[in-house]
């Protein structure tokens, strides 16, 4: 039986299919544990020489007392404290420096250089009150370098000036200045440490010393493998978001790869019935050829695993330089190989080729031995009614599920629900797909067939004639076309409808903000800004927590100028006019237009009549009232919690950012966030994903490419014959590498076609599910989703160009005599 077995030269573009598969499964999972191990060594920094921490609580400081008592401890041979306390430090152009509003922060030399949390890349570690070093992330975004001055904001928000004099390396993406203890003393006023850090005598157990250090009320001890484990732990879950985001696509190669490797598999039992029956006749058993059918796919899956965990290793390297561009910046480390990614490519390899033959395999056995005698083998295929039947439950289950999701108020659960719904009625595409594939492709060859005479006629009676095998050619092109055009509509979709809601909730140009750990900002921002006339509205609002009906919701103030101009919500009961003194604007839900409402806080208690329901704003508040009631109830908050700033008509836009920098000059903690520049953000964001999407998925588009070729190569040794024929009857050998040339590109279309549709389709359901009760704006990239189309058209054509050039290279006497 084994002698008998397939051809492997008939078999390698199935092997090269689940190399890819398998390439990206390996890939992933080394990707994934390399970052990990970088970011381990790159925490462990933090901890390094580090046995035992006692760290204080949010908001706590362990004193010189402590610090003493950690020091007498039976087992400790050194520690010391660390000082880690807020610290802004301006640009050169007087900027706050702030990782997503965050400030920088301050920590001491240290006295201990074997417990210092991180290294010096250049120069030397500061020594006196004047002198100060940086991270290096924050020399590369600001410019600053050794003998440059910079300036900080002591406890006061006085500037100070420092002379840089060393670059260190440090865990963490907020900016740090390191300096001697004293001066960070001085700068902040703090005398205490967030960790006290020892080291234990040789000998001496870890968890031992842990467990018998004095550990205040508001602190926690740790040996130094849970320090670093918990500081790695931080950084743990992007790492996992990622990866699972790269499974998910590693998840949709293999599906495409089983597609490959079933049709393949299935070509080559029709294409040996004769020879199968002729086996049953001389007595092989129907166990015996399956056994040996699955014992192909095997060893196909084992060499392609082995393969494929060889290309893996590059997937992971280029995964690992390219992270940056996948949203994670991690440190520079090696690739890490451990034995669980090998050994899961050498199961998945046989496995997902085992599988996929199955059924190939099962028809296999099925044929009769009298089948030997015939001429001509009658294809088998499945009953017209089954097909139907199967697709249209599936398509039911998939279509309510999907109207489930759209009903639903959590948008979590509903995308949840409406995916699901995709991938039933996805299944049920791929059901039904025979019995309409072959007219999409006549559709499409119809123009062809009138341009291009016969070549491009025969090509649509072929792809016609087996529209099981042609929609199972396409079905690999479909799933990763589908996933692109869904992908596109969504990122269009969500892009448009958050740049609509943003120009109508908040038409202006700027938003002042406190940086993160601010009380709020000055009254002397929005007065000085209010008299420039480079600004023709100036709104602030101002933010308290208070309570309604025994719930805590943001309370907000805002300028009666703002209302319907700068502020303009999504208005669901009453009217925005009619808001004035004694009214409010609540979020709907919180009553009825006509109600009166009791908010409470500090003691006091003020009873407002809702004017109005609006959709709740997360950057304006919950319930929005008149400036003097919102005064009344907190008399004593003078500090702006937000300032909403447009420009004039006419003004220039460079002026007057000039003029805001201007007017913050003496505010330094003040963040600008220019809405022209968020939206452009935004926007790069979305192109940066769909780009990364189309990458990703060109290995699934390049795993079906690969099975259109194989089936293309197939179909020629299947038709050498019917070749021989028309060439004998005057078709040429240009003319018929035409004809396959048209029947891959109409393949290749058909599945584009197909996968765009149902991709569009559910790219705009799942965005209204993603938005929940707010309409999305439906946005049809229409110029990628043709660039996928024709894409997919040239490539299938591509892919044709091999098997056509072996058709058209054959002798027709030679091909007539072999059949």
């Amino acid at each position: 039986m084994r002698r008998t077995g397939l051809r492997p030269r008939r078999l390698v573009p199935t092997g090269l299919a689940i190399v890819l598969a398998v390439a990206f499964v390996a890939g992933t999972m080394i990707f994934s544990d390399s970052a990990k191990s970088a970011l381990v060594d790159q925490f462990a920094r933090a901890a390094r020489n580090v046995d035992v921490v006692v760290s204080a609580a949010s908001g706590a400081r362990l004193t010189p007392a402590d610090l003493d008592a950690v020091r007498r401890t039976d087992g400790v041979a050194s520690a010391t404290g660390r000082m880690r306390e807020g610290l802004p430090l301006l640009d050169r152009n007087g900027r706050l420096v702030a990782t997503f509003g965050t400030p920088g922060y301050g920590i001491d030399v240290g006295d201990d250089p074997t417990l210092r949390s991180y290294d010096l890349s250049e120069g030397s570690l500061p020594t006196s009150d004047s002198e100060a070093a940086i991270d290096n992330k924050t020399a590369e975004t600001t410019g600053y370098r050794i003998g440059d001055s910079a300036t900080v904001l002591d406890a006061s928000e006085q500037r100070r000036t420092l002379r840089i004099v060393g670059i260190v390396a440090i865990t963490g993406d907020v900016s740090t200045t390191v300096v001697t203890r004293a001066t960070l003393t001085r700068l902040t006023d703090a005398t205490g440490y967030r960790n006290v850090v020892a080291t234990v005598s040789a000998g001496v157990d870890p968890e031992a010393v842990r467990d018998r250090l004095p550990v205040p009320a508001a602190a926690s001890a740790r040996t130094g493998d849970q320090f670093r484990h918990d500081l790695a732990q931080q950084a743990f879950a992007q790492i996992n978001g990622l990866a699972i985001g790269l499974y998910l696509f590693a998840a949709v190669a293999v599906l495409v790869a089983g597609f490959v490797i079933a049709n393949t598999f299935g070509i080559l039992v029709a294409q040996r019935q004769r020879e199968t029956a002729l086996l049953r006749c001389v007595g092989a058993r129907r166990g015996q050829i399956l056994r040996s059918l699955l014992a192909d796919s095997a060893l196909v899956g084992i060499a392609g695993a082995m393969l494929g965990i060889l290309l893996g290793y590059a997937v992971a390297w280029g995964l690992l330089k390219g992270s940056a561009a996948l949203g994670v910046r991690l440190p520079a480390g090696g690739l890490v190989l451990t034995p669980y990614p090998l050994l899961v490519s050498l199961l998945l390899g046989p496995l997902v080729t085992m599988v996929s033959a199955v059924v190939p395999a099962a028809r296999a056995t099925r044929v009769p031995p009298v089948a030997a005698l015939r001429m001509v083998v009658p294809a088998t295929g499945r009953s017209r009614r089954v097909l139907i039947v199967a697709a249209a439950l599936v398509a039911l289950a998939g279509t309510l599920t999907t109207v489930a999701g759209l009903r639903l108020d959590q948008p979590e659960a509903a995308m949840i629900l409406v995916v699901a719904g995709g991938i039933g009625n996805f299944l049920a595409l791929l059901l039904i797909s025979p019995l309409v594939i072959g007219r999409l492709v006549a559709a499409l060859g119809w123009l062809p067939g009138r341009l291009f005479g016969v070549p491009a006629r025969l090509a649509v009676a072929n792809a016609r004639r087996n529209p099981g095998r042609t929609a199972a050619t396409t079905a690999a092109l479909l799933v990763g076309v589908g996933l692109m055009a869904g992908g596109s509509t969504i990122a269009a979709t969500v892009d448009r409808t958050a740049e609509a809601q943003l120009n109508e909730a908040y038409p202006v140009d700027y938003l002042l903000t406190p940086a993160e750990g601010q009380r709020g900002i000055s009254p002397a921002v929005g007065a000085g800004l209010t008299g420039d006339r480079t600004f023709d509205l100036v709104a602030k609002v101002k933010q308290a927590d208070g309570r309604v009906a025994g719930d805590t919701v943001t309370i907000a103030g805002l300028d009666s100028a703002a209302i319907g101009t700068a502020y303009r919500p999504e208005v669901t009961a009453g009217r925005l006019a009619d808001f004035g003194p004694g009214s409010a604007l609540a979020a709907t839900g919180q009553g009825k237009v006509g109600d009166e409402l009791t908010v409470s806080a500090a003691g006091r208690k003020q009873t407002v009549r809702i004017a109005a329901l609006v959709e709740a704003s997360s950057l304006v508040g919950d319930v929005i009232l008149w400036p003097s009631d919102f005064a009344a109830l907190y008399p004593s908050q003078r500090d702006d919690s937000l300032i909403l700033v447009r420009s004039a008509p006419g003004s220039d836009t460079s002026a007057a950012r000039q003029r805001i920098d201007a007017a913050l000059a003496a505010h330094p903690l003040v963040q600008v966030d220019d809405l022209a520049s968020v939206r452009a953000e935004r926007g790069a964001a979305i192109r940066q994903i769909l780009g990364i999407i189309a990458v990703l998925l060109g290995f699934a588009l390049v795993i079906a490419l690969v099975g259109i070729t194989n089936t293309l190569s197939l179909s020629v040794l299947e038709r050498t014959r019917e070749s021989a024929l028309v060439r004998a009857l005057g078709l040429t050998r240009g003319q018929l590498r035409a004809t396959l040339l048209v029947e891959a590109l109409l393949m290749a279309s058909a599945g584009a076609v197909v996968g765009v549709a149902f991709g569009v389709l559910y790219g705009w359901l799942a965005s209204e599910a993603a938005f929940g009760s707010t309409d999305a704006l439906l946005t049809v990239p229409g110029g990628q989703l043709l660039s996928f189309v024709l894409i997919a058209a040239v490539a299938g054509a591509g892919a044709a160009v091999l098997p056509s050039r072996r058709a058209a290279r054959a002798s027709v006497v030679s091909a007539m005599a072999d059949a």
